[in-house]
């Protein structure tokens, strides 16, 4: 049974998932937005409502004069004309020891007496709560100097803040208003962008539908750069399937069509009563075996491998020295080693011995002494890893040309080649053949020998 996890999340298609982020953070954002914009709306309407009373303290200081007994007194003549309207919004007040003073439009209004401040001293109360109404209340405290002396008072202003709460959730109205209108829109536009963003997807689907159904062979290779990797290693995989499949079936019909001949000569003796023949017996039995050998081997060959790790080629090669140098201790080999360092083979354990390992027992057998190995590292555009080019040499007779074009023979099978060559040669062959490589056999320029040279690409 599926954890339930696995499942919701399997159900939880591709699209959903980036819809429902996308909308996650563009929630966040229009919300942080918003929140950042209304709260400078306010500091920003608060810092002008500040001004704003500040400026009329000023201009009210500007029409306050003494008697002629040395007392306060506020001309009629104010400089602002709402002080002098009832209920207008806009009232002032002034207060001293012996004397208090209030604006004509505080007619039918209520509002506490400001409190003394010191001279110098200025007091904001944002808002002024009485009576269940809001104001906003500058309070400046001042000194008026007279011949007789510094009368101190206190000059306030005030103004009803009912406008400006109303100014303020019509602008928070409004705000909401067009964030949710614009994360509808954007939104709507994501979703146009994600249908576009998720074709190729869908389109690879629908090849990979008409794959399994047999319409088509390969998947497209015409696909965005984030899709171009995934279909290319795909269809190398496909045809590595389809390569080793083919391989089996060629083996498979190789062997038959070996075996037919010994069988047909044992067959015969066997009918001959009395007259069989051991020794043509006992040949034919030893051709069979070398046929199956050959073949089964030949059908072990994995090929190139789309996803594999890579293996160390000079550890491999190191090994396979070691040990021939322990089977043909009657010869003494010197090998010259050139390993480009980091050299990795990308592809089965067992491929990598066998070509190693047949290339150079074939070069101990017909080597005088010296045997040239090298490896060097092989970069294609467009690909991580590395290829290879390997150089196996040896300073004995080497191969003439007619029976180098005979070795390299495709669809020639392992017991048609060259004779004292072995089936060795013919798997190096089908494991180059296997990994879309080349195999070139010419002279050593230096050891004058066999120069084998198999380029494995990437």
């Amino acid at each position: 049974m599926q954890p339930l996890k696995n499942i919701s999340l399997r159900r939880f298609s591709l699209r959903n998932r980036l819809l429902t982020t996308a909308t996650l953070a563009l929630v966040i954002a229009l919300s942080l937005i918003g929140i950042v914009m209304d709260r400078a709306f306010k500091e920003k309407t608060m810092h002008l409502v500040k001004e704003r009373l500040e400026g009329y303290v000023f201009a009210l200081i500007s029409v306050i004069d003494t008697t002629k007994d040395n007392q306060l007194k506020v001309h009629e003549n104010l400089p602002i004309p709402k002080l002098t309207q009832p209920v207008s919004g806009i009232y002032a007040q002034l207060k001293s020891d012996n004397y208090n003073w209030q604006s004509l439009s505080m007619l039918g209004v209520e509002l506490p007496s400001p409190q003394m401040a010191t001279s110098g001293e200025t007091v904001f109360d944002a808002p002024l709560k009485y009576k269940n109404k809001d104001y906003f209340r500058m309070t400046r405290g001042l000194v008026y100097e007279t011949s007789s002396g510094e009368i101190p008072f206190t000059l306030s202003v005030s103004e009803d803040a009912r406008n400006y709460f109303r100014e303020l959730q019509e602008f928070e109205g409004n705000l909401w208003l067009w964030l949710i209108s614009t994360s509808i829109i954007l939104l709507g536009i994501q979703g146009l962008i994600m249908n576009w963003s998720m074709r190729p997807l869908k389109r690879l689907t629908d090849n990979l539908a008409d794959l399994e159904k047999g319409k088509i062979d390969k998947v497209s290779d015409d696909y965005p750069p984030e899709l171009a990797g995934l279909t290319s290693n795909l269809n190398r995989l496909l045809e590595n399937e389809r390569g080793n499949l083919n391989r089996q079936r060629k083996t498979l019909g190789d062997l038959a069509h070996s075996l037919k001949t010994p069988l047909a000569i044992i067959h015969s003796e066997l009918e001959n009563t009395g007259h069989t023949n051991r020794a043509l017996i006992s040949e034919q039995i030893g051709n069979m075996n070398d046929i199956v050998e050959y073949q089964l081997k030949r059908a072990a060959v994995a090929g190139h491998r789309t996803f594999t790790v890579g293996i160390p080629v000079i550890d491999k090669l190191e090994q396979i020295i070691r040990t021939l140098d322990k089977v043909k201790g009657n010869k003494k080999v010197i090998t010259h080693l050139q390993v480009a360092p980091g050299a990795e083979f990308f592809g089965e354990h067992g491929d990598l011995m066998e070509l190693l390992g047949n290339l150079l027992e074939n070069a101990y057998k017909w080597c005088d002494q010296h045997i040239s190995v090298t490896i060097k590292t092989l970069t294609l555009l467009n690909r991580k890893r590395t290829g290879l080019i390997i150089e196996i040499a040896d300073d004995g007779p080497g191969i003439s040309k007619d029976k180098r074009k005979k070795l390299l023979a495709r669809g020639v099978r392992g017991d048609e080649k060259v004779k004292g060559h072995g089936i060795g040669l013919s798997i190096v062959n089908d494991i180059v053949e296997s990994y879309q490589g080349n195999i070139e056999i010419n002279y050593h320029p230096v050891l004058k020998g066999a120069h084998f040279i198999i380029t494995l690409p990437p």
